[in-house]
């Protein structure tokens, strides 16, 4: 028997199991840092499995499960997100959150169970592994770069991580469409925060006061000013802001105006010409209004950089598993940002986009997955897992993956 129709085979008798693990995490969404009851249950399935476990890893809610083959081999790493998101959930499932305001509207319930549903599969077929797999139950995905936190407590040099893969569930490809790309796949993610300080007023008498809602809404053109007209359009680069926050009544002019937004680009280049340009547009500006204006411009996360060797091996193998018509090189990046950049800058990683179709994008209210992904991810994941134990110790050994 071939190792894709040993996996689709033993993916059958667990499918119904790993619904109803996706199905329990979600009606218990839990925020980053803050996800005890997921890590619990994931704690538990894998002991159960017979795997090594590491649970509140580096003192976080991540947990660690470590599985090692009958043969000698390399160390890679599986990583899934377990975090959920602040919005309140209008899909109307049978198994909604019950957590009023928190849900998994970024598909973390599903890339958790997908990953356990792996580990039950690779405990089936340990004989088959070369080397150790370390499967990474990762917090806090979700703005509080999570990956970052567990590679500061030493999870890359306590387990000897050499490689590592991840994948995010993607509505914007069709259901089981697997895509990625060499070198640059998700944007830089920055968070940007500008207050205006002017000076109150009555709103019948504006020459007496100095605008703060004004200022920030010249503040804001002026940012789309700098996109449209100073950066190249072969250049990648989105200002978005999505809060507006100043005054507590309708007839007077605020002293204070607060609005925060994000940056997103594809190179350090252009980020750092924004930062800069930034921080000029924001002093030039309230000093022409006669206010004064600060910058808060935090860098969050950086691009995922996949590694090219190691990519173009993981596409080879999506076109066995997935097919060539389902499987896509990507021409472009997104400028989504992923903290899984924090692995890719470290060791050599691979991260793909799994399709699930749908109506509804990530971080919806509405967001709903057809869960017949989810034994489709984790036949995926398995087959990736073994044809790269295998792989990574007859080819791409160390020096072979340096570039």
């Amino acid at each position: 028997m071939n190792l894709k129709k040993e996996v689709t085979t033993l993916v059958r008798k667990i499918e119904d199991k790993v619904i109803k693990i996706r199905r329990k995490i979600h009606q218990y969404p839990e925020l980053g840092f803050e996800e005890i009851k997921t890590a619990q249950l994931v704690s538990e399935e894998l002991k159960r499995l017979g795997f090594e476990v590491h649970s509140n890893y580096g003192g976080t809610t991540g947990v660690v499960g470590v599985i090692e083959g009958n043969k000698p081999g390399s160390t890679q790493a599986l990583r899934a997100d377990m975090d959920a998101l602040a919005i309140n959930e209008e899909t109307g499932l049978s198994f909604s959150s019950k957590i009023p305001g928190q849900m998994h509207a970024c598909g973390h319930d599903a890339h958790t169970a997908i990953l356990l549903g792996t580990a039950h599969l690779l405990s089936q077929l340990q004989s088959q592994l070369r080397g150790k797999v370390v499967l990474v139950f990762q917090p806090a995905e979700e703005g509080h770069a999570g990956a970052k936190t567990l590679i500061d407590k030493g999870l890359i040099k306590e387990f000897g991580i050499k490689t590592m893969f991840g994948h995010h569930l993607w509505p914007e490809l069709p259901l089981g469409v697997f895509a990625t790309k060499p070198e640059v796949l998700t944007g830089t993610s920055d968070r940007i925060t500008i207050e205006v300080q002017g000076q109150s007023a009555h709103a019948a008498k504006p020459n007496l006061g100095i605008d703060s809602i004004v200022i920030a809404s010249h503040l804001i053109l002026a940012c789309q000013e700098l996109v449209s007209r100073e950066i190249s359009p072969l250049d990648s680069i989105v200002i978005t802001f999505g809060s507006i926050k100043s005054g507590d009544a309708y007839n007077i002019i605020p002293k204070k105006a607060v609005i925060e937004g994000t940056v997103r680009a594809l190179s350090s280049k252009v980020q750092d010409y924004v930062e800069r340009r930034l921080e000029e547009i924001v002093k030039g500006v309230t000093a022409t209004f006669r206010a004064k204006g600060k910058l808060n411009y935090h860098r969050v996360y950086p691009s995922v950089i996949n590694h090219p060797i190691l990519t173009s091996q993981v596409v080879k193998w999506a076109e066995e598993f997935w097919g060539k018509k389902k499987t896509i090189r990507m021409s472009n990046p997104t400028l989504v940002a992923e903290d899984f950049s924090f692995y890719s800058s470290k060791i050599p990683a691979c991260f793909g986009l799994l399709g699930i179709g749908g109506k509804s994008g990530l971080h919806s209210s509405h967001f709903v997955l057809d869960e017949s992904i989810l034994s489709l991810g984790v036949a995926w994941t398995t087959y990736l897992a073994i044809r790269s134990s295998i792989i990574l110790h007859n080819k791409l050994n160390e020096h072979y993956l340096i570039c």
